[in-house]
C-alpha cells in the first residue's frame, strides 16, 4: 500500500510517516520515519507548510487510525493478508546530533537572507550618499558616517558574528563603482578591527574607504574608467582620481586627516611605485595600506572585463606575494586572517567530487569552511550546508577557475551575484610586528600558494 493522507489529529507514536515538503526545512535527518518517541512527535506537531503521509503496512496497527484498525481486525478474519506488523526498532543514536546539526544550519541560512537583505539597501544608501557629497551636500556626509556606524557595530558585537561581505561584486551595469566602494570599506574596516584600532580611528578608515575613488567620477557623475583603452585625458584623469576625491571632500565637511590620506593615497606603493605622488613606505598613512589592500583585492576579484577576474584564492596569492614590497604584510595577513585560505564566494571542487561555493570561513581551521553544494535534484534556495569542519572524510581539493565549471553548475551557485558571509570571532590575536614571525604567516605562505 502507498503513502496515504493523514490528519494531523491522528498522528501518534508508531506511525510511519512521510513529510512532504523541503527536506532542509525539517529537523529530521529522513523525510520517511516511524515515530519513536514523544518529543518526535511534539516535533512534528510543531511543524509548519508540511503535509504528513504514512504507510499503513510499516506502521504499528496500535497507531493506525480508528477506521483502519477495523479494517485490519476484519482482515485477520477474513482470507485477506493481514497487515504486516512493524518489529520495534531502536532509537537512532544519531537523532539528536542530526536535529541539532540542522537547526544550527537553518539558523545560519536564516542569518545569510537576513544579510543579504541588509547589504542592498546599505547598497541603495550607498548610491545616494555618493550623489550627495559629489554635488556637495554635507549631509551626504553625515548620512555616511552613520552609515559607517552601523557597520562597524556589526563588527563590534559579542561573541561570533555573521558579517557580510559581497567580494565578487556585481557586473550589474552602472552599478559596478558602488559595489567596489561598499566592498572597500567593509574589508578596511574589518582590517582595522583586527588590529584592535579604537572605534573612532575604525570609523575613519571607513570613511576614507567608501569615498576612495569618488575623485573616478567626472562633472556628470559618470564613471571615468570603462572597458577598453582610456583616451590620454582620460588615463591623466584616473592618476589624478585620488588627489581629485581628496580635495572634493576637504571642502567643509569635517572629514578626519586619517580619512583624507587615505582617498589621496590608496594607489601608492610602499616602494614609490603608485600614484600620483609615488610616496614611499614611511610617508603613507596607515590606513592607506589598509585602504589599497582592500581596494586591491576587490579590483582582482571584480574586473570590468570579467574573464580577467582572478578567484579570491588567487587574489590572495597575488597580493601575498608583493607583501613588503609593494603592500604592507601586517594588513594583508590581517586580511587572509579574516577571509581564510579559501575566501568567500570562492567554487571549489570537494574530495568526493561534489562542486560548491564558499560562503561560510572557519578562522579555528582556515582549510574547513562552509560550504553549499550544487546538487541538481534540490532547488538553490533550498541548496545544502556543509560544513567541512564536522565532516570527518570531506575536505576541499581545489579552487576552481570558471572554465572549469559547467555552465549550469556555475549558474546555480551564481558566485558573481552571490552575497558571501564569513565569521569574524571577538577574541582577536595581536597583529604581528613587520619584524617578528608570524605563525600566521607562516601558515599563509604553505597554503595560499598551494
Amino acid at each position: 500500500m502507498a503513502f496515504q493522507p493523514l490528519r494531523a489529529e491522528d498522528l501518534c507514536v508508531g506511525l510511519y510517516i512521510k513529510l512532504a515538503g523541503s527536506w532542509f526545512k525539517h529537523p529530521f535527518s529522513s523525510s520517511t520515519f516511524k515515530i519513536q518517541t514523544e518529543k518526535e512527535l511534539a516535533t512534528l506537531q510543531a511543524l509548519r507548510n508540511f503535509q504528513i503521509l504514512y504507510d499503513p503496512y510499516r506502521s504499528d496497527p496500535s497507531a493506525l487510525p480508528k477506521e483502519l484498525q477495523d479494517e485490519s481486525q476484519k482482515s485477520e478474519s477474513s482470507s485477506e493478508p493481514p497487515f504486516l506488523e512493524s518489529h520495534p526498532q531502536e532509537p537512532d543514536p544519531a537523532f539528536q546530533e542530526s536535529l541539532t546539526q540542522r537547526e544550527v544550519y537553518e539558523r545560519h541560512r536564516q542569518k545569510l537572507v537576513e544579510a543579504e537583505k541588509t547589504y542592498h539597501e546599505v547598497l541603495r544608501e550607498n548610491k545616494t550618499i555618493i550623489h550627495e557629497v559629489k554635488v556637495g551636500y554635507v549631509k551626504g556626509v553625515r548620512k555616511a558616517e552613520q552609515l559607517v556606524t552601523t557597520l562597524a557595530d556589526l563588527l563590534a558585537g559579542d561573541g561570533t558574528l555573521v558579517a557580510l561581505m559581497n567580494l565578487m561584486g556585481s557586473h550589474e551595469f552602472g552599478n559596478e563603482f558602488y559595489y567596489h566602494s561598499l566592498n572597500v570599506a567593509m574589508l578596511s574596516m574589518i582590517i582595522g578591527h583586527e588590529f584592535d584600532f579604537p572605534p573612532e580611528m575604525i570609523k575613519a578608515i571607513g570613511i576614507g574607504a567608501l569615498f576612495h575613488d569618488i575623485g573616478e567620477l567626472d562633472e556628470q557623475g559618470k564613471f571615468i574608467r570603462k572597458v577598453g583603452n582610456l583616451t590620454q585625458a582620460e588615463r591623466r584623469a584616473f592618476r589624478r582620481h585620488p588627489e581629485t576625491g581628496r580635495k572634493m571632500l576637504e571642502r567643509g565637511f569635517g572629514v578626519p586627516d586619517s580619512s583624507l590620506d587615505a582617498i589621496s593615497q590608496h594607489h601608492e606603493r610602499l616602494n614609490g611605485t603608485g600614484y600620483p605622488r609615488g610616496l614611499t613606505d614611511h610617508a603613507l598613512h596607515f590606513s592607506s595600506k589598509i585602504v589599497m589592500v582592500a581596494d586591491a583585492y576587490d579590483e582582482l576579484c571584480n574586473q570590468l572585463e570579467f574573464e580577467k577576474s582572478l578567484t579570491p584564492h588567487q587574489a590572495l596569492s597575488y597580493l601575498y606575494e608583493r607583501r613588503e614590497d609593494e603592500f604592507c604584510e601586517e594588513v594583508l595577513v590581517a586580511l587572509i586572517r579574516n577571509l581564510g585560505v579559501y575566501p568567500p564566494s570562492s567554487v571549489v571542487k570537494l574530495s568526493d567530487g561534489s562542486i560548491g561555493i564558499v560562503c561560510t570561513i572557519n578562522l579555528l581551521d582556515r582549510m574547513r569552511p562552509t560550504v553549499m553544494v550544487y546538487a541538481s535534484d534540490i532547488p538553490r534556495d533550498e541548496a545544502k550546508l556543509v560544513d567541512l569542519a564536522l565532516e570527518e572524510t570531506l575536505s576541499i581539493k581545489q579552487c576552481l577557475q570558471p572554465r572549469d565549471v559547467p555552465k549550469r553548475v556555475w549558474n546555480y551557485l551564481n558566485p558573481r551575484g552571490m552575497i558571501s558571509y564569513f565569521a569574524i570571532q571577538s577574541e582577536r590575536k595581536e597583529a604581528p610586528s613587520s619584524n617578528q614571525s608570524s605563525p600566521m604567516a607562516e601558515d599563509t605562505q604553505a597554503t595560499v600558494h598551494s
